[in-house]
């Protein structure tokens, strides 16, 4: 299965260039549609100017690199990867698969590797990658890497690691940590804190 139909069958969309005349000029149209669905989604959140922010700066280096790795430009993708780690603090290489709506307004630290929905929110150091130990298995977001999907929220810390599916509009709370999928609509939330009898008290 190609990486497009294997994107497409896990319900990460992306258009494909016969949908408007030339390779060349759909590939941009569709580098302009995510972007303009990018600076929609931060609008609605109320975040201000989109352009002024470096998240949004993120994103759109995101979406350069993206367009040179499928135009077969790896040295130019992974410059601009290179770029973007050094203005922001993000990791999202170019190799990974966003679809339009990446809302990702404190990039710095954060890691965004593997397949996401329409309309994701990450919140500080929200990240999604592989497990150094895990085996190439590969659901449709690269050899060992996650997929989630469309308005997922991962809040402050949340981490999403391995090969597993995170269903549609599920929510994961504040230092989360996944290694399993999560169902469509689902919110998962870490173990409540408390307090140590007898620590930091007054001697």
């Amino acid at each position: 299965m190609s990486e497009r139909a294997e994107t497409d069958a896990r319900g990460i969309p992306i258009a494909d260039a016969s949908e408007s005349t030339g390779g060349r000029r759909a590939n941009w149209a569709q580098l302009r549609a995510a972007l303009a669905a990018d600076r929609a989604h931060w609008e609605r959140r109320g975040q201000g100017p989109a352009a002024l922010r470096r998240g949004y700066h993120a994103v759109w280096l995101y979406r350069l690199s993206r367009y040179s790795h499928e135009r077969g430009w790896r040295m130019a993708a992974w410059l601009l990867w290179l770029v973007n780690g050094w203005w922001t603090g993000a990791d999202i290489p170019p190799s990974s698969r966003i679809a339009g709506g990446l809302f990702l307004p404190y990039p710095h630290g954060a890691v965004i590797a593997g397949a996401v929905g329409r309309d994701a929110a990450f919140g500080v150091q929200a990240s999604i990658g592989g497990l150094l130990k895990e085996p190439d298995q590969d659901i449709g977001g690269g050899p060992g890497l996650p997929v989630v999907g469309d308005a997922v929220v991962l809040e402050a810390g949340a981490i999403v690691l391995g090969a597993v599916h995170i269903g549609d509009r599920a929510r994961l709370g504040p230092r989360t940590i996944i290694l399993k999928d999560v169902q469509a609509g689902e919110a998962v939330m870490p173990q409540p804190w408390r307090a140590l009898p007898g620590r930091g008290g007054a001697a």
